[in-house]
């Protein structure tokens, strides 16, 4: 299999497991732990996010608003650490992993045609630009 063929396989089924619908209840999923982590990192970087969307944010706010989401940057690194010790095994943990990549993503960095990106970095944020959008 050549270079091409492994790309293409690899973002096929990328793409196939993130359409698989989370099922980190039912009974039995070997990613149940993974998915649960995955869904507490989205909504830690969401509210990170959510906390910074001040109009006027001057120096001294974004000072105040660094002390107050300490708490759940330190929280998210954690996540952060054991996520990426983890594999996944079935699509619906694959799933978990993407939207969590798309939650971290700087949406700046997420266009696939900006042509100062290496291959590999402009794949990467095709991948997750998508996977965040089907998860």
């Amino acid at each position: 299999m050549n270079r091409r063929s492994t790309i293409r396989a690899a973002v096929a089924g990328a793409a196939a497991a993130i359409a698989a619908p989370a099922l980190a209840t039912a009974a039995g999923n070997p990613d149940a732990e993974l998915i649960a982590l995955c869904d507490r990192f989205v909504l830690l970087q969401a509210q990170y996010e959510a906390a910074y969307k001040v109009p006027g944010l001057t120096i001294e706010a974004e000072e105040r608003i660094d002390a107050q989401t300490a708490p759940l940057e330190a929280e998210a690194q954690d996540l952060l650490d054991r996520i990426t010790r983890m594999k996944a095994e079935t699509p619906a943990g694959v799933a978990a992993i993407a939207r969590a990549a798309h939650a971290y993503a700087d949406p700046r960095e997420l266009d696939p045609t900006n042509e100062h990106l290496y291959l590999c970095d402009r794949l990467n944020a095709l991948l997750i630009r998508d996977a965040g959008r089907l998860a």
